[in-house]
């Protein structure tokens, strides 16, 4: 009897020795619990500096397009005195608008893109580029940008297709350079006698100012030159 009971007691002693208690399961578990905790939140701490950063540099990726687009729109720039006789308004101008917050800019370009076949449009065109509240949060302003199919409309000013063309901005301004006062001007007018009728600025300085990631303004710059200073005047050969 007595080596039996050694046997038992041996056995109940290995038992004991290769299992765990409750306290030290629940410990465990309480140690993994904690472990899991730090590791996902370090993953969502890099997630949403991930996805802060791809907004961040999508931004800027829109500010960058407006701003190139508009550098080569306003490039390409022309006038004509090649009008329809008796006409009160040249088709061809170059006007811009000083606002608070939005300067406003409209001007005939030979850079129309003909998007249907056979379409009765040219190479010319009017395009306008102003401010206006956002449709759905009227504290908003954006950047619209807006063409016609050709010259000769009558208020190109309410005609064209319309587009947002950078969202959310603070301001926008012009600035255009006069060779022959050798100053930056603020307006620019070429249909106005106290203007610069038949005559466009040498450089024109594009000034966007926009919320960075601290939200606080950001002042963007950019410039170009136009190409046609002199406006196109094509007489008829004598016969």
């Amino acid at each position: 009897m007595t080596g039996r009971r050694r046997k038992i007691s041996r056995r109940a002693a290995a038992s004991q020795q290769g299992g765990f208690t409750l306290i030290e399961i629940l410990l465990s578990s309480a140690i993994i619990a904690s472990m899991m905790t730090l590791i996902w939140g370090s993953f969502s701490i890099s997630a949403r500096g991930k996805k802060r950063a791809e907004e961040i540099a999508d931004r800027y990726y829109q500010v960058r397009q407006a701003l190139g687009r508009m550098a080569r729109e306003i490039s390409m720039a022309y006038l004509s005195k090649n009008d329809q006789p008796g006409k009160v308004w040249p088709r061809t101008f170059f006007i811009s608008e000083r606002n608070s917050k939005g300067d406003s800019l409209m001007f005939s370009y030979l850079g129309h893109v003909r998007l249907r076949e056979n379409a009765k449009e040219g190479d010319s065109a009017i395009v306008r580029y102003f401010v206006e509240p956002d449709i759905d949060d009227r504290s908003q302003l954006n950047l619209m940008r807006a063409e016609t199919r050709r010259l000769g409309e009558e208020r190109p000013d309410e005609a064209g297709s319309v587009n947002v063309l950078l969202e959310n901005i603070e301001e926008i301004h012009f600035e255009f350079f006069d060779e022959q006062a050798n100053e930056w001007r603020e307006v620019w007018n070429t249909r106005s006698a106290d203007g610069q009728p038949d005559r466009l600025p040498t450089k024109i300085r594009i000034t966007v100012v926009i919320r960075d990631e601290n939200d606080r303004p950001m002042t963007v710059t950019s410039a170009t030159r136009i190409f046609l200073q002199n406006p196109l005047w094509f007489s008829t050969p004598s016969q």
